[in-house]
């Protein structure tokens, strides 16, 4: 261990001895083999970047790889990534998993999120609801706000776990502690379905000074809109309701906005409210006012409406 310390000194001295690269790569190999994963760190950034080497993706995420042998968890998540992507290597879901638990186990949170997320979509590998809630519950207590915030979905849709609006406002409320900005907006959605106008208000006020445009444009939704841009906005709040993109996935939420945007012209808005007419998702089912929001919609010139009443 001693050579590969004063292998990896050397290397760490890089900056002051760019002439000298291919013996300091040369050095943080052998540190990097003598299991030291400061080493293989810097091996692995310097692939793939391509500072003092051919840039090498192959060689980066095998450096991580070794890195995560040794004992760091981050570089068990780096490995992972790549390999989950496909990065200058075959994509492998199922050794992309075990690097993410092996990082998890070692309370890395972004390895639990990271094969949260792998869980909940069914990316390569099984889906599983809920061991993602579970994995997103374990990140979110180990502090990292995303996690939080899905977790909190999960608790609120009841996916993965019982439905449980009140455990979803924690995890909404500590993503927002921890300046995940999304997370006070959905905790303000919450506040607002509850009919607790001051609190809602206040969560949006919290998020729109964060830039988070859908809780400015909720601060507004009595006051409507009277140019194009402002509509366009209330159109974006309205799919956003529908999917559950940085709000809550709700439609009784998304009724007000796309009605708004649709008096302001807005096609798109139009045709999300007709579909949600004769779904009826979010409002009562009336497939005569789908018909006729669709119509208006097509005449707004979105294509989608057009092709539906075709």
């Amino acid at each position: 261990m001693a050579a590969a310390a004063t292998a990896l000194a050397i290397a760490l001295a890089a900056p002051q001895r760019t002439p000298r690269s291919a013996d300091l790569v040369a050095a943080l190999q052998t540190a990097c083999a003598g299991e030291d994963p400061r080493a293989c760190a810097e091996l692995a950034r310097r692939y793939r970047a391509g500072d003092g080497v051919s840039r090498d993706l192959v060689k980066a995420v095998r450096a991580a790889q070794d890195g995560c042998d040794a004992g760091e968890p981050a570089l068990c998540v780096e490995a992972g990534r790549s390999i989950l992507r496909g990065e200058g290597v075959k994509p492998d879901p199922e050794l992309a998993r075990r690097l993410f638990g092996e990082a998890c186990t070692h309370r890395t949170r972004a390895g639990c999120l990271d094969l949260a997320l792998m869980l909940q979509n069914g990316d390569g590998v099984a889906q599983d609801l809920a061991q993602a809630t579970s994995m997103f519950d374990r990140a979110c207590q180990g502090g990292d706000a995303a996690a939080c915030s899905f977790y909190g979905d999960a608790r609120y849709m009841g996916n993965g776990a019982p439905k449980n609006a009140r455990a979803a406002e924690g995890a909404y409320r500590r993503a927002c502690e921890l300046e995940h900005y999304a997370g006070c907006t959905k905790l303000g959605d919450l506040f607002r379905m509850r009919q607790e106008a001051a609190r809602a208000a206040a969560q949006y006020r919290k998020a729109c000074a964060a830039d988070e445009k859908d809780a400015c444009t909720a601060l507004e939704l009595q006051e409507g809109c009277s140019t194009r841009e402002a509509c366009l906005d209330f159109a974006d709040l309205c799919s956003d309701y529908l999917s559950g993109y940085d709000v809550l996935s709700e439609a009784s939420l998304a009724r007000t906005p796309c009605e708004i945007a649709c008096a302001g012209g807005i096609g798109e808005a139009c045709d999300n409210l007709a579909d949600m007419y004769q779904d009826g998702y979010g409002v009562p089912s009336d497939l005569v006012q789908a018909e006729e929001l669709r119509r208006r919609a097509c005449q707004l010139g979105d294509r989608d409406a057009c092709s539906v009443r075709e």
